[in-house]
């Protein structure tokens, strides 16, 4: 299905934005079906992604800016579980400490699964051979 929309072609301008509410709607819808959870759904527009920016000649710059952003995130996030991680021992202190370390622990699997992501972009970048 993405292949087939990116070989389309171009849409009249003024039409741009629905039909391609209307695309990215009825895909996920199918990804809905495939029971894809949200990584593997990322993961899975970003290869098509990549595939599509190989025909692009820009696409060199673009691809490593990306790379390097995502590189950034993935710094930031380990930066902030470990932060988080040394938090989570002085909130057994206070009244609302199992809320609150729950709600922590939370957002620390939640950015170890966005790393994972993120790693995995990276990976298909460096394989796609578009960032050399």
């Amino acid at each position: 299905m993405q292949r087939k929309w990116t070989e389309i072609g171009f849409v009249p301008f003024n039409k741009k934005d629905e039909i391609t509410n209307m695309y990215r709607n009825a895909l996920n819808k199918e990804f809905d079906k495939l029971k894809i959870g949200d990584e593997d759904r990322s993961i899975l527009k970003y290869r098509t992604k990549l595939d599509n920016l190989k025909s692009n000649p820009k696409a060199i710059r673009k691809v490593r800016n990306e790379r390097d952003k995502f590189f950034t995130k993935i710094k930031q996030l380990e930066s902030d579980i470990i932060l988080w991680e040394n938090n989570i021992g002085f909130f057994a202190k206070s009244s609302n400490a199992d809320t609150m370390i729950r709600e922590v622990e939370e957002k620390i699997e939640s950015a170890k699964k966005m790393i994972k992501t993120l790693e995995e972009k990276v990976k298909m970048i460096d394989l796609s051979g578009l960032d050399e």
